[in-house]
């Protein structure tokens, strides 16, 4: 029995080491876990026949260091499409760069649309200064990339949002902070929240995610300040982001607002569907005075 006891004794004790172990690699390590950055570019808007501008934007660090962010103005074109006199502030998801080669078909899809489009690398991403992203460098890239967006397409009523997976956190983060800044804020396979995610893994359920995670990306707390109208998108066959997830930020949010599910999409190809162009005209016409 002594024995059984000490051994009971031991192996609480070697669980808990490796429990307390495995919550201090995730509290240390999250932010490689949850950001998947590349600098080498699949494609740019040239290699899809696009005109395109490169930037290089100043962002000022709240340790007083400033740093440079890349982005992409294009332009409206295609003779089929002329411009509409709309611009889009494009903000993509979590992996590798505004060229990977589904941002550039979704930006392309935007500009041949009319819109005037313009697209960042956050910190480590890209073309970007610095090494590792967090979040908060992500909403000071998203508002000086926002400054320059200003400064392009002054005029706020010809304005639209639009973030897909973690990028939609980031819109919704700066659309809650911009009252009056956006016509519309088109949200595409968001979560919502990196607290929300976590629990899809069974592993994490096992530690204290609430207590560790720092990365936590709240658009369930930020949606209702949102003083515009809001159009969610996601696809039914999403196997990274629970498509629950839209609806449940779309209960949260004001009103006006539309929910979209595209049947058959995936997480990154919903711009290959009829319907990213039919929710666009929703939203737009949503934004209509």
């Amino acid at each position: 029995m002594k024995w059984l006891k000490r051994g009971a004794i031991a192996l609480g004790a070697f669980g808990l080491l490796a429990w307390s172990g495995a919550s201090v690699y995730l509290y240390l390590k999250q932010g490689s876990v949850i950001y998947l950055p590349t600098r080498d570019f699949a494609k740019t808007p040239q290699d899809l026949g696009l005109k395109f501008e490169n930037l290089r934007l100043t962002v000022p660090r709240a340790n007083g260091v400033a740093e440079k962010i890349h982005a992409w103005w294009l332009p409206a074109q295609g003779a089929a499409n002329p411009p509409n006199g709309l611009s889009v502030l494009f903000l993509h998801g979590n992996a590798r760069n505004m060229g990977a080669v589904t941002n550039n078909e979704k930006i392309a899809v935007l500009a041949r649309a009319g819109f005037n489009v313009l697209t960042l690398d956050y910190r480590g991403y890209g073309q970007s200064d610095g090494d590792a992203p967090y979040e908060a460098a992500l909403y000071e890239d998203t508002q000086a990339a926002f400054e320059e967006f200003k400064r392009r397409a002054p005029d706020a009523t010809r304005r639209v949002l639009h973030g897909h997976s973690m990028g939609g956190a980031v819109a919704i983060d700066l659309a809650s902070k911009q009252p009056g800044q956006f016509s519309a804020t088109f949200i595409e396979a968001t979560f919502s929240s990196m607290l929300d995610m976590s629990a899809i893994n069974p592993v994490y359920r096992l530690l204290p995610i609430d207590a560790l995670l720092t990365e936590r990306f709240d658009s369930s707390r930020k949606i209702a300040a949102l003083k515009m109208p809001v159009l969610f998108i996601h696809g039914t066959a999403d196997r990274q982001i629970p498509p629950a997830m839209s609806k449940q930020l779309y209960a949260l949010a004001p009103e006006p607002k539309s929910l979209i599910y595209v049947e058959g999409a995936t997480h990154s190809n919903l711009h290959t569907f009829n319907q990213y162009g039919e929710a666009y005209r929703l939203l737009l016409g949503m934004a209509k005075p």
